[in-house]
């Protein structure tokens, strides 16, 4: 039990209290030797030795408590010195709250584990405070994507209730279905990305990529723009199907978007990877630009121009997806057009 105490203590507590230990183990150890020569010595050659070592072992009894003593009090000024840094460290703690992530721990000097409970308290305090910081700027930016279609909605609304014989009702009808639209749209994503940044565990099972983009053909078809596929084999995955298949539609909308004459999907397999290509020929996306088009409520000027009822979450979310099963989406180099690449695990069963 004690070499297991003894490693449970910081390296500068272990440190401190072997220097005493030695110190007072030297101190015994030099007393006794002395205390023995002098002893034996005193007794002489016609003394009486048994009585000498008597005397010797009287001595040690009696200063034993003296040297348990000693030992105590400099273990309890080793510890209390060495724990000093972790009061400091209470006391910051205690003084931080979630209005004010900004303040740090001190990291004491000690290179110990006490001093490595410091840095990583210090991380984790990075992290919540960019979590923290990342959910205003979310909630901010969800709140007024959220106003922009609710406010386009009363007003259609207030405006035919206020002259209900001018109005044309199917086609304010027609008019206020498609907000409510985009409030779904946009309420579904953000479900999802909460449900995502959370970590939430979703049921999981094998997909076939080939088959949710045959799928997604099937639905599209009469779509302005032609959809052509290209995809030999299975291209089983594991994961949820309802994300999967957001992935893919949140890609094809945007291809469709933007697209000019045609869209092209390819599903293939390479060694162990399940490689999934959306390419489009239109405008394509600058290179400065290809990380900020996966930023949560970003939208470039030539997707403003196109369609003005995007939200900026559909490409943030098909990362989000892509990376909760394992995998990354990016846009790749391309001429014309964009062409956006999502790379899953493939699943062997």
């Amino acid at each position: 039990m004690l070499p297991r105490a003894r490693r449970l203590l910081p390296r500068s507590i272990r440190a401190r209290l072997t220097t005493a230990a030695t110190l007072v183990a030297a101190a015994v150890f030099v007393g006794a030797s002395v205390l023995t020569l002098a002893t034996v010595r005193g007794a002489g050659a016609s003394a009486d030795v048994d009585a000498a070592l008597m005397w010797i072992h009287l001595m040690v009894f009696l200063g034993t408590p003296l040297v348990l003593v000693i030992v105590a009090l400099l273990t309890w000024a080793a510890v209390s010195h060495a724990l000093r840094p972790v009061e400091r460290v209470r006391a910051e703690l205690a003084e931080i709250t979630g209005r004010d992530l900004s303040r740090r721990v001190p990291v004491p000097p000690t290179g110990d584990e006490i001093a490595d409970l410091a840095a990583t308290t210090n991380h984790t305090l990075d992290r919540l405070e960019r979590s923290a910081e990342t959910q205003r700027r979310f909630v901010a930016d969800a709140s007024h994507e959220l106003r922009s279609p609710i406010s386009a909605l009363r007003a259609q609304l207030e405006m035919a209730a206020s002259y209900p014989d001018e109005t044309d009702w199917p086609a304010t009808g027609t008019r206020a279905l498609a907000a409510a639209d985009r409030l779904t749209g946009i309420i579904d994503e953000l479900l999802m990305l909460a449900k995502l940044d959370a970590g939430a565990l979703t049921q999981r099972r094998v997909v076939d990529l080939r088959a949710v983009a045959e799928e997604q053909l099937r639905h599209r078809e009469g779509s302005p723009v032609p959809i052509l596929l290209r995809a030999r084999a299975a291209a089983p995955v594991l994961g949820s199907p309802v994300q999967l298949d957001r992935l893919l539609t949140n890609l094809l909308d945007n291809a469709t978007r933007h697209a000019l004459s045609r869209i092209e999907v390819e599903v293939t397999v390479r060694e162990e990877q399940v490689v999934v290509t959306v390419t489009d020929d239109g405008d394509g996306i600058a290179p400065q630009d290809r990380e900020r088009v996966f930023e949560r409520f970003t939208r470039l000027e030539s997707a403003r121009a196109k369609d003005k009822s995007g939200s900026g979450l559909g490409l943030p979310l098909s990362r989000e997806i892509a990376t909760a099963h394992g995998g990354t989406l990016t846009v790749a180099d391309h001429a014309p057009g964009a062409r956006f690449v999502a790379v899953l695990p493939l699943h062997r069963g």
